[in-house]
């Protein structure tokens, strides 16, 4: 079972592909992040197409690595509606590619991935990275947050299978 695991944002959205084997072993097979910025050479950038760049980078992600799942983490509400505002338009481009390539598409909210992985709701992103570095025998520390999130969140997803545990 292949799983891509997606931390989406406008400035950075965070991918990992997993690969649960019949010995119950997991393997990451390929990570990223997805940069977008404000600003390139003085010249303002467009939402559109910074939502662009997603949209293809996510999609030739998907026709290469052709995942069984695609698993997000729950996007909350905030007060701060301008902050949130373009991280639901990045979610909305990994639903919109989901179902062009008719990708099933899972989301956990962040007590549940947390729950999955680490065995404990309130862990910190400090303890994520640790139990994912353990979970995947990583040698090497992975520091972007966007992409320790994305593993987290296809993790949760292999780890859920019998899900009436975590809801």
């Amino acid at each position: 079972m292949k799983v891509l695991g997606i931390d989406p944002g406008l400035s950075k959205c965070g991918w990992a592909i997993i690969e649960k084997d019949l010995n119950k072993e997991y393997k990451l097979l390929e990570f990223g992040e997805i940069t977008t910025k404000k600003n390139a050479k003085d010249r303002t950038i467009l939402l559109t197409e910074r939502l662009e760049v997603i949209f293809s980078e996510l999609k030739k992600i998907l026709k290469k690595y052709k995942p069984n799942i695609v698993c997000i983490e729950s996007q909350f509400y905030s007060k701060i509606s301008k902050n949130m505002i373009c991280t639901y338009f990045a979610t909305g481009i990994v639903y919109l590619l989901c179902g062009l390539f008719k990708i099933k598409i899972e989301d956990f909210s962040a007590k549940t991935v947390k729950l999955a992985v680490s065995g404990y709701g309130s862990a910190s992103k400090f303890q994520l990275k640790k139990i994912i570095k353990l979970l995947l025998k990583n040698e090497k520390e992975i520091h972007s947050e966007h992409i320790n999130d994305a593993i987290a969140v296809a993790l949760c997803y292999l780890n859920t299978q019998n899900k009436e545990l975590y809801v």
